[in-house]
């Protein structure tokens, strides 16, 4: 320090500084320097987290033990609960038509430095922009799924593109690309996340995937992009999809040949979405009767709820679509595009390396339990065999009241092969 006392700093030596200083700041992109002088890489996925909700293991044994009179399968999820949880929100850098865009979701962490884990939970059909899991995390389905990380488990819910953080863009509903890239994304935003210093629970190096509905066919698309691009970086060890829509050529035929569909809002926010994605570009009087087809774009704004979205449409079949889109959907030339958006985006089966069940209620009108035996035995045709792949049906139920039954189920079996 004496030394510098008694130089003169000249222009010539200002300059060189200056040099010196630019081009250690280009040779050193996106690093930021620890005290210890280690260099540590800028997250590439994870934005910020924040945590919103904390629950008690006392109050989340007593949450769920509400259901152990009518479902035994709560009993030892009860049993189970050793941990309390941190909610946290969560945004992070997706993919929306080949461009950047800022996604959200969820995290739940067990409060131990244990190492657990992680499920990817994918939620079902949402059309309301404040009903995605990072905008309504108390609600009650999203709720009773944060309680099981006291199962020891890391829990990450993807809003999915046109939600959260993303909510300026109509969600592309039924999108196979985008919607694995929300999944796996999020997947590598908690990684990196478990790796920040206040963060206490660790990874145990599992992945188990699970989701219902919108949320099965989600979870499938993204098992098999994970198992296609990132099995080194993503290892699933097993796979939980109930009542998803795996086959939409299937599942559109199907709602074609009912007099009366009890959630019609499937073929209008599917078409419509794709049409603002720039899939295709027919008019939507093309599809749909009026006054139908001019309400689609307000209904699908986010402002209303998938009840209320319903409720303004038509669930008969004859009255909402147009007779010769279902005369002709099947082989007419005017919809054969529509035909390859809805095979492009159906799951198709593979040989996996991780375990996958399938769930469905017997008696859903919504999504037909031949959704799930179809995948099923697409799968055991590829020469799967029953040790990785299962069909458990939910005797008695519908769409809505298989939910629950699945969930307990899931996490029993994940409880079951976990380490």
């Amino acid at each position: 320090m004496g030394f510098y006392k008694k130089q003169k700093i000249n222009r010539f030596t200002l300059r060189y500084l200056a040099i010196i200083v630019m081009v250690s700041l280009l040779v050193t992109p996106g690093c930021k320097k620890e005290s210890s002088d280690n260099v540590v890489p800028v997250n590439e996925v994870l934005v910020s987290y924040q945590k919103i909700l904390s629950y008690k293991p006392e109050t989340i044994r007593q949450q769920v033990g509400v259901w152990q009179n009518l479902f035994p399968d709560a009993v030892p999820i009860v049993n189970n609960t050793a941990y309390g949880v941190d909610v946290y929100k969560i945004t992070y850098n997706s993919m929306y038509k080949g461009e950047s865009v800022l996604a959200s979701g969820l995290i739940c962490l067990p409060q131990s430095q244990e190492s657990f884990p992680i499920i990817s939970f994918q939620n079902g059909t949402n059309t309301l922009k404040s009903g995605c899991p990072s905008e309504n995390p108390t609600d009650y389905y999203y709720t009773l799924i944060e309680y099981m990380a006291g199962n020891g488990y890391i829990i990450t819910f993807p809003d999915y593109i046109g939600f959260g953080a993303s909510a300026q863009i109509l969600h592309p509903y039924f999108e196979r690309e985008t919607t694995d890239r929300a999944v796996t994304d999020m997947i590598r935003a908690c990684h990196e996340m478990l790796g920040e210093k206040n963060i206490q629970a660790k990874f145990n190096g599992e992945h188990f995937l699970m989701g219902y509905s919108q949320g099965g066919w989600a979870t499938l698309s993204g098992l098999k992009n994970i198992e296609t691009n990132y099995k080194t970086t993503i290892p699933v060890k097993a796979t939980s999809c109930g009542a998803g829509a795996y086959d939409m050529m299937a599942m559109s035929n199907y709602i074609l040949t009912q007099k009366v569909f009890p959630e019609p809002l499937f073929l209008p926010y599917f078409i419509y979405s794709q049409q603002l994605f720039g899939a295709h570009s027919d008019p939507l009087n093309k599809f749909f009767n009026e006054p139908y087809a001019s309400r689609i774009p307000k209904l699908f704004d986010g402002t209303y709820s998938n009840t209320e979205v319903d409720d303004q449409l038509n669930d008969t079949i004859s009255v909402l679509l147009k007779s010769n889109m279902i005369s002709g959907f099947g082989n007419g030339a005017d919809f054969a595009q529509l035909r390859s958006l809805l095979v492009k985006n159906s799951v198709t089966a593979w040989v996996p390396t991780s375990k996958i069940n399938f769930y469905h209620g017997s008696a859903d009108l919504n999504v037909p339990p031949e959704q799930s035996t179809l995948m099923y035995n697409s799968f055991l045709n590829m020469g799967v065999g029953q040790d990785k792949i299962q069909l458990i049906s939910l005797p008695g139920t519908d769409h809505e009241s298989s939910l629950l039954p699945w969930g307990l189920k899931t996490i029993n079996w994940f409880n079951q092969i976990k380490k």
